[in-house]
This record gives C-alpha cells, structure tokens and sequence, in this order.
C-alpha cells in the first residue's frame, strides 16, 4: 500500500523481471499467450524502447482479463510517468489514467485484493488532485466493503482523520453514535494490527536471544518495530479524536448498545474498557466489560485492572490475587518489576515477610530496580517490635541491617544515591553507638544474627 513502493519502477530490466514472474504462467488464451510471449520478447530485447507503454496500451485492450499482470505493470508505468511530469497539466489526464486503469483492473479481476480503491484516494491524497470528501468516499467504501485491504498506518489515520473532518464539516450525514461506531471500528483494525505487528516482534526478539536471525528475520524485526511504533501513533490520534466527541456520559450509553452484540468479542471488550477507564467512567458497566474480558483474555493488562477494581473494593485477597496473574503474565522487565514491587508495597507492614519476598521477585527480574532495598529497609527498621528479644543491644542492630540495605538501593541505580545515602544515615543514628558496642563487650565484625522472619545477619561496622 505505500505510495513510493507503488512507484518503485525505475527501468525495463524491472518491467521485465515483472513479466517473466507472472506473464507465461497465467496466459490462458492462446492468442492472448502468443501476445504476451511476444510483448515479453519486445522488452527483453528492447528494454528502453518509449513503445513499450504504447504496447502495453495495445496488450491490455485486446486482452484484458488474461493477466493480472497487465494491470500491475500498468499501474507501474502510470506511477512512473505522474512522478516524472513537470507540470499540472502534464499530470491530469496521466491520474485520470491510472484512476480507470484501477477501476479496469477491479472490473477483470473482481477479486484482486489490492485495494485498488485505497489507491484511488491515496492518488489523489498525494497529488492533490482530488478534494477531501472524494479521498474519504473512496477510503470509507473500501473499508465497509472489506477493511483487510487497510494494514497500512498512514491509510488508517487519514480515513479517521478525513471521518473527523468531514463530519465536522458536515459533508456526510452521521448521528453521533454512527460516528462513534466507525471511529470505533478504525480504532478496532488498528488494534488487530498493532498486536499482529506485537507478536512478530515479540516472538523474533525471544529468537534472537537464543540463536541468530537470518537476514529476513533481522529484516522483519525492524519492520514490526517500525510498523509498532507507527500504530501506535495512529491508536493515540484516534483516541484523541474519539476523546473530543464524547464525555463519559455518551461513552457508556454507546457501550452499553454494543454489549450484547460484542460480549464474546475480546478486542471490543479491550476497546471499551480502555476507553472507559480513559475517561474515568468507574461505573457498574465498566467492572462488568473489564469482568468479561478478562474471563475471555486473561491479559498482564485485563488482570491489573481487575487488581484495580478489587483496589477499590478494598479486597486485599482479590488485588493480591489479580497483580500476582498480571506479573505472571507481564513479558516486560521493567513492567514485571514494578508489579512485583507493587505486590510487595500492599502486602506492606502487616506481612513483612511476604512483602520482602515480592520486593525481591522485582530484584530478581530487574537487579536495578533500587526501590525495593529501599522498601526492604524500611521492613527492617519497622520489624524492631516483631524481633524484640530480651537483649536490646541485638533489637538496636537490626538498623544497621536496615542501612545497609538501604545503601543497596544506590549502589544499583545511582539516581537513589541521595535517598539511600539520607536514610541509611538516618538508620545508622538509631543503631547502637561506639559506647554501646563497648559496653555490650562486642567487636566490630561480629556477626549478629535475627531469628525472626527476617533470618539474616549483620556485622557489627568499625566506629
């Protein structure tokens, strides 16, 4: 679908590659094979004669269903010669060519598939020749008709860009909520093509760590990273659009009239919760989509809002439960991590133990992620209570465990330098002094070990 790969041809010897790949093999009638044998022969032989798009002219009327070839090489030369004119008046009556050379191509070979349609609006989008409601009306058609033909990023967003336009402009007669639906179903394509391109990516880059990509799979790594970022560009200009039109009110009104129809559907149901939850619609509906569609999709993303919704509820065992699946199922390390970290922050106080062991699952993941020694020291000086033993030199020590955990936080990521060196000092002053040490008759590199769940040790520092 895009324009510059259409209008790639640059000689003969390319004209004649096309032929010899598609020409032979698809003749059907003999005296139509016999005129393409010889059309073959005039372009290897004479591969820069101007006669060849006379020829061409001459092949294509006398046989027009023969090959669907004749078509595309057409379409290659007509490309050819739009770029190459000078002058508007040089390009006129050459789009008006390639215009019918399109609807020619449609009329022998009805089931083409290369939305001929969207090349008609993307001819006249790109050399201005058209006016907007004849590059929507071509874009929209094609859409209703068979929205397969729309893979392209730069289609989608000018067919939601030209909605938009048009509407406002009230050059097509739309209630909102039929405004709403098409938006919806541009933004639904997009979807599907943002996790096709996600799954291409994923599964090469997971390839590529255990064994090396061939040059095609290297090749279709950057293209899905390029066609990833593109999309996603294109979802975010949709939403923008749909954002305009309609508040939280409309939202779930139109939502509510798509339930019954699209319950069983796991990209609509994703749409509407996104969208919902964008708005800030918490309502009884919202819970009821975001139910569905992780009963349908449990996704990181589905089992994190579920954990959310339980968050709002205050049911600790169902929001332990739903960010426990969503880590499990996150793929994303830094994403993973905060998840765990999450976790761990709401298992918090009253279960240290379960809390530190969340706080290292981040660690385990992402050995940077400093904000767990931080949390984790911070589970330490506050378990001074939980590990009291009779001797209260040994409960004061547990802060120098807590300090140096804390000062692991900015030996991993030296943006927490200041915050781990300011608590561990803070640590540091509630630990036993020079004086206290002597007086217990300890040295320093004396283990000090803490029976409780905490089940470390730690050595007394040199004062």
């Amino acid at each position: 679908m895009n324009k510059k790969i259409l209008r790639s041809i640059r000689s003969g010897a390319f004209i004649f590659a096309i032929l010899s790949f598609n020409f032979a093999a698809k003749a059907q009638n003999s005296e139509c094979k016999k005129k393409l044998v010889a059309f073959e022969e005039f372009v290897r032989e004479n591969s820069h004669d101007q006669t060849i798009y006379k020829r061409w002219k001459e092949l294509k009327q006398q046989c027009p269903t023969e090959s669907e070839t004749i078509y595309l090489l057409g379409e290659k030369m007509l490309s050819q010669k739009v770029d190459q004119a000078n002058t508007t008046e040089e390009k006129s009556p050459l789009i008006t060519e390639l215009l019918s050379l399109y609807d020619e191509h449609d009329k022998a070979f009805p089931n083409n598939k290369r939305g001929n349609r969207i090349n008609k609006a993307l001819l006249l989008y790109d050399t201005k020749s058209g006016n907007s409601r004849e590059i929507f009306t071509f874009l929209d058609k094609a859409f209703q008709l068979d929205n397969s033909e729309f893979t392209s990023p730069t289609v989608l967003n000018l067919y939601s860009e030209l909605l938009m336009s048009e509407y406002g402009k009230k050059e097509i007669e739309l209630t909102l909520d039929q405004l709403l639906e098409k938006l919806d179903q541009i933004s639904g394509k997009v979807q599907a093509e943002l996790k096709k391109s996600n799954q291409v990516r994923d599964n090469l880059m997971l390839k590529s760590q255990t064994e090396k990509l061939t040059a095609a799979e290297q090749n279709s790594l950057q293209q899905s990273k390029l066609s990833v970022s593109e999309l996603t560009i294109v979802t975010e200009n949709v939403n923008a659009r749909l954002d305009k039109l309609a508040n939280c009110e409309v939202l779930l009104s139109f939502y509510q009239k798509g339930f019954d129809k699209n319950s069983e559907n796991a990209l609509w149901l994703e749409r509407a919760a996104d969208r919902l939850d964008a708005k800030n619609c918490k309502s009884d509906f919202f819970i009821k989509v975001s139910e569905k569609l992780y009963a349908l999709s449990p996704t990181a993303k589905s089992a994190y809002r579920m954990g959310l919704i339980a968050r709002d509820k205050k049911d600790r065992p169902q929001i332990l439960e739903y960010f426990t699946k969503s880590a499990e199922l996150q793929t994303d390390a830094n994403k993973k991590a905060e998840l765990y970290y999450l976790i761990a922050t709401t298992y918090g106080y009253p279960d240290k133990e379960k809390a530190r062991e969340f706080a290292k699952k981040a660690l385990a993941v992402k050995p940077d992620f400093g904000k767990s020694y931080i949390f984790i020291s911070q589970l330490y000086s506050n378990s001074t209570r939980d590990c009291a033993s009779d001797n209260a030199f040994e409960n004061k020590a547990l802060y120098w465990l807590a300090a140096e955990t804390a000062k692991k936080a900015g030996a991993v990521d030296p943006t927490m330098k200041k915050t781990a060196h300011q608590l561990a000092a803070g640590f540091t002053k509630k630990a036993p002094s020079k004086q206290e040490v002597a007086v217990a008759k300890r040295k320093a590199g004396e283990q000090i070990s803490f029976k409780c769940w905490i089940g470390e040790s730690v050595s007394i520092p040199k004062l």
